[in-house]
């Protein structure tokens, strides 16, 4: 019993389907499941033009695909460059950074990442009482500093790259203080010029491969547009032959044939 329940479903399944395909009214039901001449090549002009429909659809597909992927080919170096450009505009540039130790300052000294900073002693005129303004802000980059002593004091001479310099002069009891600072400024210009090397290497490293998209994109140009936009102009043609085809046959059928119009 089950199994003659199963054959039964199926059966009526593929009839449903088959009626789906090629629909009818009972009185032209002949078109549908007659296997004459006329009735025949009713069914095979609608069976044709839905094959061709798929078929066309199928060939835009690929054509549009492969146009697709020949303008990617053309325009990555397009956006290599917008990459490679992106990355050098993200490059860290070097302000003023994070204090140095700042416990070992002495005034009006202040070590930074990249920057010494000489302070003024008292505020300037609009900012916060008690609050000491920058007097002169010198990038580490190239200053030279040393330590020196006379019998009454020691000092610090910061010597700039145009080589004019400032000395700060503190007392005999500030003279390990007075070293340890220096200490610290000479490091901190040392790992300030390597920073300052990484940086231009890297550079120098984007400058050449943006250089290096800029001619592979002189090269593949523009060229590759208008061919992609000819294919994608054609696989709209085709498709819309093909779905006038598929209209006309079903209109066909509905006035010729089986007297209702195919659902696809």
């Amino acid at each position: 019993m089950r199994t003659v329940i199963v054959v039964l479903v199926v059966v009526g399944c593929g009839l449903l389907f088959w009626l789906l395909r090629y629909p009818c009214v009972p009185g032209r039901a002949r078109f549908t499941f007659s296997f004459g001449a006329e009735e025949r090549a009713a069914r095979r002009a609608l069976s044709d033009a839905r094959g061709e429909r798929r078929s066309a659809y199928e060939k835009a597909h690929r054509s549009e695909a492969d146009a697709e992927r020949r303008w990617s080919e053309r325009v990555a170096p397009y956006r290599k460059r917008q990459e490679l450009q992106a990355a050098r505009a993200a490059l860290p540039r070097p302000g003023q950074g994070q204090a140095v130790r700042p416990g070992r300052w002495l005034p009006p000294l202040e070590l930074h990442q990249h920057v010494l900073l000489f302070m003024k002693g008292e505020a300037a005129e609009g900012e916060d009482a008690g609050r000491a303004s920058v007097d002169e802000r010198l990038p580490l980059a190239g200053i030279a500093v040393e330590f020196g002593h006379t019998r009454d004091n020691v000092h610090i001479r910061v010597t700039r790259p145009d080589g004019t310099s400032r000395t700060e002069h503190y007392p005999r009891e500030a003279e390990v203080a007075a070293y340890d600072l220096v200490e610290d400024i000479r490091n901190q210009v040392l790992r300030h010029e390597e920073f300052l090397r990484r940086r231009e290497a890297r550079e120098a490293e984007l400058v050449a491969e943006i250089k290096r998209a800029e001619a592979d994109l002189a090269q593949a140009g523009e060229a590759g547009r208008p061919e992609f936009d000819t294919v994608r102009e054609a696989a709209r043609t085709r498709r819309a032959r093909a779905d006038a085809l598929l209209r006309a046959a079903r209109d066909g059928w509905k006035e010729d044939a089986g007297g209702l119009r195919p659902w696809r």
